[in-house]
């Protein structure tokens, strides 16, 4: 039998009297004790849990303690996954259609208009008779979907490059994240590729083989990650989920491994880089928005870019 993992916290289940006789549902419940009769009725397991992480916390928790190694999938969901997937219900009906890593979402908020209205209208133009599920292309690189202008996750992105180290020029941002866990081959294969793929929410399915070849140690870095305190470790893991476990990267870089050190700003000093860090995270805990935090940061680069510049005129003359 299949499962459905439910990260909840507030939303309402109601709607899981819909899934299914095929998927065995347990529910993680990081808030108020569920009391509903329909929702008690239907749900195979209600399992309490701390109000700790997002999403992947939960995720990567059930992945350490309940998985198993079959073909039979589990799908990770929110538990409102019909905000970002209208066609949820139907796309569990049609599981036997499935990839083995299955993204099941179509977008992230209509009210937000992302994607575009205009987008998703063309896709559905383009693909009349199927239901609305639609992997979003990104940028490995800063993390931006490709088909639209993508400024929260282009400032999340920059954050996380801030925090972790990781040049903002040329570093790779999925590379980067794989080898923290000790995904390396992964990782090589990320270095070589500038495009990913991601499902909105986080509402994938996988067999559960593929969770099982997941390596122990990896797992508990990944748990470690998902709890850890920056708010773009969420997001990271979002658009990371379909890669972690086969999902194939996109548009190979052109030749530039050697020469990547040339393209990068001059070195910064560990401690200059710690101060930077919690600078930004300073910024953060006083209400500053993201958008003014990249804006400050770009700013800051700029200057120092122009200062070095200059220096370098004066010593040539």
């Amino acid at each position: 039998m299949h499962t459905i993992v439910l990260a909840r916290y507030s939303e309402p289940l109601e709607w899981i009297a819909d899934i299914p006789a095929d998927f065995k549902v347990i529910i993680y419940n990081k808030g108020e004790e569920i009391t509903s009769p329909e929702v008690l009725a239907r749900a195979d397991e209600i399992v309490a849990r701390p109000n700790v992480g997002r999403e992947s916390e939960t995720y990567i928790h059930h992945m350490m303690t309940r998985a198993t190694d079959d073909r039979n999938f589990t799908v990770f969901s929110q538990g409102d996954p019909m905000t970002h997937s209208p066609d949820f219900i139907d796309l569990l009906k049609n599981w036997r259609k499935w990839d083995d890593v299955q993204a099941l979402s179509w977008q992230w908020l209509t009210a937000r208009n992302i994607p575009p209205a205009a987008s998703l209208a063309r896709y559905e133009e383009y693909f009349p008779l199927h239901l609305r599920v639609r992997p979003e292309p990104f940028s490995l690189m800063d993390w931006v979907a490709l088909e639209f202008v993508d400024a929260g996750a282009w400032n999340m992105g920059l954050v996380f490059k801030t925090l972790e180290g990781i040049s903002p020029n040329t570093g790779n941002i999925a590379a980067h994240a794989l080898r923290k866990w000790k995904l390396d081959a992964l990782a090589d294969q990320a270095e070589k590729h500038s495009v990913g793929v991601f499902s909105y929410g986080a509402i994938f399915a996988v067999r559960n083989e593929g969770v099982a070849r997941l390596p122990a140690e990896s797992k508990e870095l990944i748990y470690e990650f998902s709890v850890g305190a920056a708010a773009a470790n969420g997001y990271i893991l979002e658009r990371m989920w379909l890669h972690i476990f086969g999902t194939g990267f996109y548009r190979r870089v052109p030749f530039m491994d050697e020469h990547a050190s040339a393209l990068n700003l001059p070195g910064v000093s560990e401690a200059d880089r710690a101060d930077i860090t919690n600078l930004v995270l300073s910024l953060v805990d006083h209400g500053m928005s993201m958008n003014d935090v990249s804006n400050f940061v770009q700013e800051t680069m700029r200057e120092q870019l122009s200062s070095l510049k200059s220096k370098q005129g004066q010593s040539v003359n």
